[in-house]
């Protein structure tokens, strides 16, 4: 059923700074962007990095909004006569008004969130497969969205607060009793979550990324660190103790309930029993409640840590052990992270979405001492965003492989020759007579160039674009996924019997 109430109710709800015309008009929903408008809506018009949404006001009108939320004033005499309200911070404003133009009329579902720079993702997918065996759960990821009926493609990892509460009261309508959210840090300085309260908040570590927006370490820190004061008073907390940022962050939030997680018995949850291989994990979790059998496909002891996450926060809301572990071992992948590659070749082949320096290096630490051979790996550097990590990709990946192929990821504006360049900075500083390294700014080819040399044994890694759909340069955007990629090549090869072929 329709959500409706007046301007004035909406008053009493948001703070705002001051107001013009019918107080009383009948308002229904909330958007930010005109394409969504519909009859009774308030259109927020926020005001953006590239664009200031007042200028699809008289869209919003057009379409039939009731009122609209804004930091300007009325700028056109026609503008008087709509109600206009006018808020000193127009997006924590539009959050708190999406909370309560979006109500839930049932029990709220236990609400999980995670931040940090990596492993979100991966963690909100094995919730997920946990949540489904212990009665129900949704999502919002990097790769997808879930309210438990139906999946669409996320746009963002953390999306707007007004579809973030429609997506809580859809959860709520469907009496699902677990929900779990990829907080970014971008989603937190731009109040998109800041209407929500948190059953549980976790933190899995900080490394560069970002940079061009934060600036600096200590304002990204801060900022993710505003995902704790969201969190319920009878809420915990499950931080990562391997990260530095994570212990100075277990130590600053006093009177909060924590579960730290680690590998080492120094974390009140860490694993013991230990078997890894490239075909998954085998291991016991130690909590403080009981111990949890592991056994999954996924990779690499960064997914081990992944693993005690999910355990952690399933534990904490009170889940049985025996859902945990059916759960776990249920979840056979995540979409472009160390996604397996397989057409019956006699090498490995992975892709992931790692495009940060520490990224990169966590991802091949963890393929290195699984891997009976050699590692290959193909990867490139995104335009239009931090040029200092560039280097530092080059120089990581080049330290921890045998085979280093470099090539495009999403130039966007800038022209991949320039930001080859800068990568092979890095590249170089690390070569000796040991390593071989090639240049192929074709994405495609340079994915074929590295099955062409891949011998038994050999894992190929594939990173930087992860489960992304597609590829932009020169401001032109076409389908390129890397796994349907390699699968591709690696059928077509594999047909013709090229791998005896090698070098």
């Amino acid at each position: 059923m329709t959500f409706k109430t007046t301007v004035r109710e909406l008053l009493n709800a948001i703070p705002y700074s001051c107001f013009y015309g019918d107080i009383d008009r009948e308002i229904s929903g909330i958007t930010c962007s005109s394409k969504e408008v519909e009859p009774l809506n308030v259109f927020a018009a926020l005001k953006g990095f590239k664009e200031d949404g007042t200028k699809y006001i008289d869209e919003a009108i057009e379409k039939g909004a009731s009122a609209i939320l804004t930091h300007r004033e009325p700028f056109e005499e026609k503008h008087k006569n709509r109600a206009w309200i006018v808020c000193q911070n127009e997006r924590y404003s539009f959050s708190a008004a999406s909370s309560f133009l979006y109500p839930l009329e049932n029990e709220p579902p236990k609400l999980v969130g995670v931040t940090g720079t990596n492993g979100k993702t991966t963690i909100v997918y094995l919730l997920r497969s946990i949540f489904k065996v212990a009665g129900g759960g949704a999502i919002l990821s990097t790769i997808e969205y879930d309210d438990g009926k139906t999946l669409r493609e996320a746009q963002r990892t953390t999306p707007e607060a007004h579809f973030i509460h429609k997506w809580l009261k859809e959860i709520s309508n469907l009496k699902i009793p677990y929900a779990a959210i990829e907080v970014s840090s971008h989603s937190l300085e731009l109040h998109r979550v800041s209407s929500l309260k948190f059953d549980a908040c976790g933190f899995t570590n900080l490394t560069r990324d970002h940079l061009d927006f934060h600036k600096t370490m200590e304002n990204y820190f801060e900022t993710k660190k505003k995902l704790f004061d969201l969190q319920k008073e009878d809420g915990f907390s499950v931080i990562n103790i391997e990260n530095d940022f994570g212990l100075r962050l277990s130590n600053e939030l006093k009177g909060k309930r924590i579960f730290k997680v680690g590998l080492s018995s120094s974390a009140d949850i860490y694993p013991q029993d230990i078997s890894m291989n490239l075909e998954g994990i085998e291991a016991t979790a130690v909590t403080p409640f009981e111990k949890v059998r592991i056994k999954s496909s996924l990779p690499g002891s960064y997914n081990l840590l992944n693993i005690l996450f999910a355990i952690a926060f399933s534990k904490g809301l009170g889940i049985e052990r025996e859902a945990i572990e059916e759960g776990i071992t249920a979840l056979k992948g995540v979409p472009g992270r160390v996604e397996r590659v397989d057409v019956g070749q006699d090498f490995y082949v992975f892709v992931d979405y790692a495009h940060s320096d520490d990224a990169l290096k966590n991802l091949l630490l963890n393929i290195k001492p699984l891997t009976e051979k050699r590692i290959i790996t193909v990867f490139g550097c995104g335009g239009d965003r931090d040029k200092t990590k560039r280097p530092l990709m080059g120089a990581v990946s080049t330290k921890l492989s045998d085979v280093v192929i470099l090539t495009s990821d999403n130039s966007r504006s800038e022209n991949p020759e320039d930001i080859a360049k800068e990568v092979e900075t890095g590249i170089l500083s690390e070569m000796n007579p040991s390593k071989k390294y090639i240049k192929e700014l074709d994405r495609r080819e340079a994915i074929k160039k590295a099955f062409s040399i891949a011998r038994s044994g050999d894992t190929v890694v594939i990173a930087g674009k992860g489960h992304e759909k597609t590829q932009t340069a020169k401001g032109i955007t076409i389908p390129f996924h890397d796994p349907t990629v390699a699968y591709e090549i690696l059928k077509e090869m594999f047909n013709e019997k090229v791998f005896s072929k090698r070098v």
